[in-house]
């Protein structure tokens, strides 16, 4: 009897030609699908191999390879019975693949003793084998990983002409199907049939597209693992090799051209899936012979990559925002600074932003937002997502979370008692860590590959003979690559020393600078401390204070804006920190830039600011703190004003005649 799925086709009857233990690994895995569920079209995206092969694997004729078996048990089994079923698949695989022993002529062989000697002699000769020996082995397996290099680029060059050849039928089959849905007349029973073989035909030619892609990323994962493994006696085979690989790009089969395509689909189709079923099985032997980890999934394109690393490092800015600006509004709220707050406000929202990936909406937006600009038709509807849109809201309300944990650390910190901080802090970096990593496949893909390229690194094999360090070329553990450069710097400081400050270069100037900068300004600070220091043990009168002075000026400008401001939104903190600050600026550009417009602005703040401290200034006192305020600002003018001449410039005109 014919074994069937539910919902799919009968695998057939075992082959007649195959051994018991082809039979019991080929039923076992049948007992796995329909345990499962699953029909032979369900099983080939994850395991990559077409029904054909699939098939001839279920019914025996012949033995799959063991990402096969890995794929499917992984497939179709419960994550915690996939120990166990993988344990008896592979037990079972190991039967199948054990060469049958051949019946010996004329009965069962007797067996023989070997005698001591040649014993002793076969032991002596494994052990003592020579250097040309083992030369020649390392030889042999890297010709070996060669040819299997050779085959790989060859097969991923097929792969590429078959994603091409699909890719261009697939668009005229899409495009005959718009044409014939725009002219679909019901009462036609020939447009009609037309229309449903076209589109079964489209349907399968995606189907092998999507596998082929598949299949070349695969390609392209392997023989770059394979590269890899082989870089270290890569030297070792160019000098020994005999023949140079051919550097003329694959062919591809006849029956896989394009024109096959459009002459006989279904034979090309055929032809098409039992190419991939090769190229497989190929790359399957390849990973399973120099033990490469194969991907679970498509090999990501450097591109995709530096998507997935810069969507990563917005995220992570966003959050990083969300959290210090509720950490500081918490802050600000506790010492009355409210005009911060609408900053910290803004920087929140601009987390909130990145956390939640805009650039996926603003490419969507951009062609409507430039038809709008250009006064044209928009070029087609505004997709909106709502998986997406779920995913943003999911992650905007852990990157809150988040960013509450912050501000409750804070809080814990100044008032509340320290034990809060230790469920707190992993709540918050778990929070965290979800809005920036979950519900990303890009980022379980990037995960993938990574522990696939430390997998690939771990289980390299050791090699039992290694080459000495005199004969690979290596003189040293540590080698400098660019000597040149390091040269070259070297004389640069040479030239530096000898030369003088003109013939420095530039990285050596600025050094210098910077290193300069660095101890003025920290001889500066000891200076400046140390005045101030001996500025206040000063004898001084009673009831005298330096900050006095200060507040002689400050508190009339404090005043004045307090009276001035009703109705402003900004508070009268921030009205004062804003006149320090431009204040502060005007004279820092004054000094350093010497332009007019900072001038100008300096002697428009200092005279704003003696008016204020004469409006400021109750009784007659305002004359004497009016006075002392221009005396501040003459003496902050001597720098603000240096390098200014107010002379005339002689000037002398010389009038060229023609005739002269």
């Amino acid at each position: 009897m014919m074994e069937r799925k539910p919902g799919g086709r009968g695998y057939g009857e075992f082959n007649k030609d195959a051994t018991s233990e082809r039979i019991e690994l080929a039923k076992y895995l049948r007992m796995l699908v329909k345990r499962a569920e699953k029909t032979q079209r369900d099983l080939q995206v994850p395991t990559g191999y077409g029904k054909s092969a699939i098939s001839s694997f279920l019914s025996g004729q012949t033995v799959p390879t063991k990402a096969f078996v890995v794929k499917l048990v992984n497939y179709v089994t419960h994550p915690r019975q996939q120990p166990t079923s993988m344990k008896e698949a592979l037990r079972l695989l190991a039967a199948a693949q054990r060469p049958q022993p051949a019946p010996a002529p004329g009965g069962l062989p007797v067996p023989r003793t070997a005698p001591e000697s040649s014993l002793a002699e076969a032991a002596l000769a494994s052990v003592a084998a020579t250097a040309q020996d083992q030369a020649a082995k390392a030889h042999e397996q890297l010709a070996q990983a060669h040819e299997r290099n050779q085959e790989l680029v060859e097969e991923r060059g097929r792969t590429q002409q078959l994603v091409l050849n699909l890719s261009r039928f697939t668009a005229e089959l899409q495009q005959q199907v718009t044409t014939l849905e725009d002219q679909y007349d019901e009462e036609n029973e020939e447009n009609e049939a037309r229309l449903r073989q076209l589109t079964d035909q489209l349907a399968a030619a995606q189907r092998e597209l999507r596998r082929a892609r598949a299949s070349r990323d695969e390609t392209e994962t392997l023989l770059a693992r394979l590269r890899k493994r082989s870089d270290e006696l890569e030297e070792e085979l160019a000098q020994s090799r005999r023949t140079v690989a051919s550097l003329e790009e694959p062919k591809l089969p006849e029956e896989l051209q394009e024109a096959c395509f459009r002459a006989d689909f279904d034979n090309a189709l055929r032809a098409a899936e039992g190419f991939l079923n090769d190229g497989q099985q190929r790359r399957d032997e390849v990973s399973d012979e120099w033990s490469l980890l194969k991907p679970r999934q498509s090999a990501m394109r450097n591109v995709d990559r530096l998507q997935t690393g810069c969507h990563l490092l917005t995220r992570a800015l966003g959050c990083l925002a969300m959290m210090s600006a509720a950490a500081l509004y918490l802050a600000a709220s506790r010492s009355g600074a409210d005009g911060w707050k609408v900053l910290l406000a803004a920087q929140m929202l601009i987390g909130l932003c990145f956390v939640g990936d805009p650039w996926g909406p603003i490419g969507q937006l951009w062609p409507a937002f430039r038809s709008g600009f250009r006064r044209e038709s928009m070029p087609g509807p505004i997709t909106i997502s709502t998986r997406s849109m779920a995913i943003r809201a999911t992650r905007w309300g852990s990157a809150g979370l988040a960013a509450t944990g912050a501000a409750l650390s804070v809080q814990c910190s100044v008032q509340w008692s320290a034990w809060w901080l230790f469920p707190l802090l992993p709540a918050t970096a778990a929070c965290a860590g979800f809005a920036v990593l979950g519900l990303d496949q890009r980022v379980v893909r990037l995960a993938q590959e990574l522990v696939g390229e430390l997998g690939a690194d771990f289980n390299t094999p050791v090699r039992s003979s290694p080459a000495p360090a005199a004969v690979m070329g290596m003189t040293s553990p540590i080698v400098v690559s660019d000597r040149e450069w390091l040269e070259a710097r070297r004389q640069e400081v040479g030239s530096s020393l000898t030369g003088g400050w003109a013939q420095s270069a530039l990285w050596i100037k600025g050094i210098v600078l910077f290193s300069a900068a660095l101890v003025g300004v920290a001889v500066v600070g000891v200076l400046a401390n140390t005045a101030v220091h001996t500025a206040r043990t000063w004898h001084t009168p009673k009831g005298w204070h330096w900050d006095a002075v200060v507040a002689t000026i400050e508190q009339p400008v404090n005043a004045y804006l307090t009276a001035h401001s009703a109705g402003l939104p900004l508070p009268v903190a921030a009205l004062h920190l804003l006149w320090l600050s431009s204040g502060a600026v005007a004279l820092a550009m004054s000094f350093l830039l010497g332009g007019l417009g900072a001038r100008t602005t300096w002697v428009m703040w200092g005279a704003a600011t003696v008016v204020m401290v004469w409006s400021g200034t109750p009784g007659e006192a305002r004359q004497v703190a009016a006075g002392l305020a221009t005396i501040a600002w003459g003496l902050a003018s001597i720098l603000a004003m240096r390098g200014l001449k107010l002379r005339p410039m002689a000037s002398q005109s010389v009038f060229v005649s023609k005739d002269s």
